[in-house]
């Protein structure tokens, strides 16, 4: 019965210093403002272009936060068990989810333009 209770307290404090690191998932990083007057120069097609270019950039960018977030939550579970005292080191995904938030305002002024371009889908 000891065994039990040491093995659930061990797992309590186990999720308790998982929820520690600061990486953030894809789907939690908001986008950054980005002023829409530079898209409001371009025509239709050329929004669509850069649109359709800072898709396949995001896709990216979400692929890379999120398998950096994994990989920071992994060493960050090893490091606890291993070593506590260096898991303060662990820096998280601030970087990539950076460039993904400024990808996400890209694409939210680029709507922005479109709509004001009275541009159709």
């Amino acid at each position: 019965m000891d065994k039990c209770k040491n093995l659930a307290v061990l797992a309590f404090f186990s999720l308790f210093l998982i929820g520690c690191s600061t990486a953030q998932r894809a789907s939690d990083v908001s986008a950054v403002r980005i002023p829409v007057a530079p898209y409001l120069k371009m025509n239709c097609k050329e929004l669509s272009t850069e649109q359709s270019l800072l898709l396949k950039e995001a896709q990216s960018m979400t692929s890379q936060v999120d398998a950096s977030y994994k990989s920071d939550k992994t060493a960050e579970l090893v490091t606890w068990i291993l070593f506590a005292p260096a898991a303060f080191m662990i820096d998280g995904n601030q970087e990539e989810a950076a460039k993904l938030a400024g990808v996400k305002g890209q694409l939210e002024a680029i709507q922005e333009a479109m709509k004001i371009n009275e541009c159709t889908l």
